[in-house]
């Protein structure tokens, strides 16, 4: 049974969930890094231990709630307890209309966004509930899940979706000692967002927007997380944690 506390970050091969992985490592707790994808899932692992950190990988499909469980049992079995879900699986949708999208697409956006958020809280919340110490949920969402978009209508929507849930599953599950956030970042600089970027003028659009002038790191999204996962956080739950360069403070 580990002795240090049990990160499990869902998406955790990349972009934010890679960041952030490497910080709680950073931080001397024990990572599981969950992710569909077995080549990068293990090569965060690998980078982990290469700075002498604790890191192991699961397979998971966040979207199919058999492949949810089995990770959340394989994770418990093994540990003996989980201490902080980070839900940082996500996906993007094509640019398109409300009338123009893909009915296919768009439930492949919602299934990832959202019912994998929901699936993984309402497992490893199961979990944490039958233990004696507290444990903590940070779910990201976006600054989309804020304003309306002309074009990626189902992200926007699930992104709303899991800001919307994760108040609602604060409440329910405060009793049992698990506190649940969101976080909300702005533009980052990520994997996830070279190929949106990359179309002419999308990356100085979106720039000129933001009064700090510039994206964010996947680090500066990861540092909030830590924050949330920890006892400095201990009276917030049900929070919504915006990290968007003062994008919506306009």
């Amino acid at each position: 049974m580990s002795q240090k506390r049990v990160i499990l970050i869902t998406g955790g091969g990349s972009g934010i969930g890679r960041a952030t992985a490497r910080k709680f490592s950073a931080a001397g707790e024990h990572v599981v890094i969950a992710d569909i994808n077995e080549s990068s899932g293990y090569r965060v692992v690998n980078e982990i231990k290469s700075a002498n950190g604790d890191a192991e990988y699961v397979s998971v499909d966040v979207a199919n709630d058999q492949s949810v469980v089995a990770m959340a049992n394989e994770v418990n079995d093994r540990h003996g307890h989980i201490d902080v879900l980070v839900n940082c699986a996500g996906i993007l949708q094509n640019i398109s209309k409300a009338e123009d999208m893909d009915l296919e697409e768009h439930d492949r956006v919602w299934a990832v966004n959202y019912r994998g958020t929901y699936l993984c809280c309402q497992s490893i919340g199961t979990i944490m509930s039958k233990q004696t110490q507290s444990g903590s949920i940070v779910n990201i969402s976006s600054m989309c899940a804020m304003f309306g978009s002309p074009t990626n209508t189902a992200y926007h929507a699930a992104k709303g979706a899991i800001r919307s849930f994760t108040k609602s599953a604060a409440i329910q599950y405060a009793h049992e000692g698990i506190r649940v956030n969101s976080i909300h970042p702005g533009y980052t600089e990520t994997p996830f967002t070279i190929a949106p970027f990359s179309l002419p003028g999308a990356l100085e659009s979106r720039v000129s927007k933001i009064p700090l002038g510039r994206l964010a790191s996947a680090e500066e999204i990861a540092n909030p997380v830590l924050y949330l996962a920890c006892e400095d956080s201990s009276y917030v739950t049900g929070a919504e944690l915006v990290v968007d360069g003062g994008f919506l403070a306009q």
